[in-house]
């Protein structure tokens, strides 16, 4: 009698606390393709790896996990878990018509493009005037980088990085609109720093090489967990 109590409290005591398990499966493409970039990652720990030749994975999860599968150029997929049961997930490639069909509708980017093409700023008029660079060459150099010059630059920079992140957050809402990307009123502004990729890279590139960018990049984010800014959170008290 003494044994079985042991026993059953020893086996009480395992269950109550071994509240973690392994889940398998595999992840795939149209036709049962190995797709090279998928991954899986669990959104409450983060971990995650990368799906190998063989489409196989293997993730550690709690009951009530939620697992993240994704991959460049596919929608992402999202399962909760609360078995040990196989997942056997197929992804669906995101679509894309280029040349016959404009992806977004040129009127509506017009002013978009054109106010990203005139992002930067010119470093000379930054620096004081007036001083012959080949007659004082040490002048020059010490005013063109004076405290105050370098000052004024940096508050350019700054105002240039804004400006560029507006933009990008009023681009991400026409990509709302046509399904490239699905994000939250509060997550605009910390998606655009996330995928900001510099005034040089956003006017080299053509409209398609960014979405691309931008449904790459949106693939990672929504791998990170998510949460919503203090301020935008909606709190009820209770009135005794």
């Amino acid at each position: 009698m003494v044994g079985w109590l042991v026993w059953a409290s020893s086996g009480w005591a395992q269950t109550s606390t071994d509240t973690t398990w392994v889940v398998s499966g595999s992840v795939s493409g149209e036709g049962g393709r190995w797709i090279p970039s998928s991954m899986v990652v669990n959104r409450r720990s983060s971990a995650g790896e990368f799906i190998g030749q063989d489409m196989e994975f293997l993730v550690r999860v709690q009951p009530g996990d939620t697992l993240v599968f994704g991959a460049v150029g596919y929608h992402s997929l999202e399962k909760v878990v609360h078995s040990s049961s196989r997942l056997d997930v197929k992804l669906r490639m995101l679509q894309v018509e280029v040349g016959t069909a404009e992806v977004i509708a040129p009127r509506t980017l017009q002013e978009i493009v054109r106010d990203i093409q005139a992002l930067g700023y010119n470093e000379e008029d930054f620096r004081l005037s007036g001083v012959n660079a080949m007659q004082s060459p040490i002048t020059f150099l010490y005013e063109a980088f004076s405290r105050q010059a370098i000052s004024k630059r940096q508050v350019e920079q700054l105002e240039n990085d804004d400006r560029r992140r507006a933009l990008l957050q009023e681009l991400f809402t026409k990509y709302v609109d046509y399904d490239i990307v699905d994000l939250e009123p509060w997550e605009f502004e910390s998606f655009a720093r996330f995928c900001d990729p510099g005034d040089e890279q956003l006017k080299r590139w053509s409209q398609y090489e960014f979405i691309q960018y931008v449904k790459q990049r949106y693939q990672v984010f929504r791998m990170m967990p998510r949460t919503m800014p203090a301020e935008d959170m909606d709190y009820h008290l209770d009135e005794d």
